[in-house]
């Protein structure tokens, strides 16, 4: 269970980082503009944050090993069609229904961690399979270079299926959960709702900085997004069963783990983006030297998952998470020094901090958010906190565009890495919110609560 929760987690990461080398290559080869490029970055982004709530949901009506081996068959599927895709608006597409299929199997990979795992040994369990996810980010980069070089961008695509096939076969060989929810019919509207309030924030955050989109384009999104998402929450509130329940947002372990990996991650994605863009930029480095020093921030939350997952296991999540977290600002606040006279061994440093606190924190929080819902609704858990987790990568790449614009001047990453600062400490204080030891299951004492 734990290496089809991981193989299917790894996906999305993986499937995120790859295309971004290749990109030159792909606009080349199909004659597209500049443009299109961020269109291909951007589409798989979105998709994959509005669509995992919903994915989860789904899920839990009708079964999550189910869910899994649709949604693998479905990026499968996807993959081959990207790969053999004749248009650049067809590589979207394709990149689209990657995202959707990532998005249905993600959740509920996590989900069957809480329904089929002991409580005493979930924190564990999802240390390796963050240890894998974090894997899949940190070397997409050069295994999409090494793979474009050697056979060309369509086998990035291609190369998917070494990772799917596997995690397809062991999705089916899962034991069975039992009957998933019947009786009553899926609440239509309040899925449609959710996806298009999501979808359209999503976008209001990100095309703004996308060539030819209008200057208004971004605040009509925004005023969409809102407006489906209010009626969404009135609809929800009266809903039986509704889409997605908001009574988990009304949980206090729950919402402090959903802040706590959002502000974490708009702190690891916005170190991970903006340190190779002021060591290339500012300092003048070659993509090899880049790549390298990034390693001295993967690799410690790599080596450190499994650790923190025994950690929250055994003390709770409280602990290791805030710890962690309180690590990470430390590395962030060291970055607020940055300079153009910055050696490696200045870099080093602050990276380290930051993969190290990043290490520790990731396994207890996810363990925290999963135990603070009962196991009928472990799916929508899983897909409201990933969506959670997108949502900060949204506002990191948003908050970089903003401050660098079209320089990068070493003023202005010394006052992103300021506000960075900021984010790691609302991170920490969240942190402290979670439960300070494991948490009983739930299923029997909250049923189908309403926010």
């Amino acid at each position: 269970m734990a290496a089809t929760a991981l193989l299917a987690g790894s996906l999305a990461p993986l499937n995120s980082t790859m295309i971004v080398v290749a990109l030159p290559q792909v606009l080349a080869d199909l004659d597209a503009p500049l443009a299109w490029g961020s269109w291909i970055v951007v589409s798989y982004l979105v998709a994959m944050a509005a669509m995992q709530p919903l994915g989860g949901s789904l899920g839990d009506r009708y079964g999550r090993r189910r869910l899994v081996a649709l949604g693998l068959g479905g990026f499968l599927l996807a993959s081959l069609a990207a790969a053999v895709a004749p248009t650049v608006e067809a590589v979207i597409a394709a990149r689209t229904a990657q995202a959707v299929a990532g998005a249905v199997a993600l959740p509920n990979g996590s989900a069957l961690v809480r329904t089929l795992v002991p409580l005493e040994g979930q924190g564990r369990v999802l240390g390796l399979i963050g240890t894998g996810i974090g894997a899949a980010a940190a070397f997409g980069p050069p295994l999409g270079g090494l793979i474009t070089d050697a056979f060309g961008w369509r086998w990035i695509f291609l190369a998917n299926v070494v990772v799917i096939v596997p995690a397809l076969v062991l999705a089916l060989r899962l034991p069975r959960e039992g009957a998933p929810a019947a009786g009553r019919r899926f609440d239509l509207l309040g899925g449609g709702l959710l996806l298009a309030s999501l979808v359209t924030l999503a976008l209001a955050a990100t095309v703004w900085r996308v060539p030819e989109v209008p200057a208004a384009a971004p605040y009509a999104l925004a005023a969409f997004g809102l407006a489906s998402g209010a009626w969404f929450w009135r609809h929800a509130r009266r809903a039986d069963p509704p889409v997605l329940n908001l009574g988990l947002l009304s949980r206090r372990a729950y919402l402090a783990a959903g802040l706590t990996v959002m502000f974490s991650n708009m702190t690891m994605y916005t170190v991970f983006l903006a340190v190779p863009l002021f060591v290339a930029g500012v300092l003048g480095w070659p993509p090899g030297q880049v790549g390298l020093l990034l390693a001295a921030m993967s690799v410690p939350m790599m080596l450190l998952g499994p650790a923190a997952g025994w950690l929250a296991d055994r003390y709770g999540p409280r602990l290791p998470a805030l710890g962690g977290c309180a690590i990470a600002a430390l590395g962030v606040a060291l970055l607020t020094a940055i300079g153009a006279d910055w050696s490696r061994a200045h870099l080093l440093l602050p990276l380290v901090v930051v993969g190290v606190g990043m290490g520790l924190s990731s396994a207890p929080t996810h363990t925290a958010a999963l135990q603070a819902a009962g196991r009928h609704e472990a799916g929508q858990a899983a897909g409201l906190y990933s969506t959670m987790r997108y949502l900060g990568s949204i506002v990191c790449s948003a908050g970089i565009a903003a401050v660098l614009g079209d320089g990068g001047s070493v003023p202005q990453f010394r006052l992103l890495f300021v506000l960075l600062v900021g984010a790691a400490v609302v991170a920490a204080a969240t942190s402290s919110r979670l439960p300070a030891g494991l948490v009983a299951d739930r299923t029997a004492a909250v049923g189908r609560g309403r926010a």
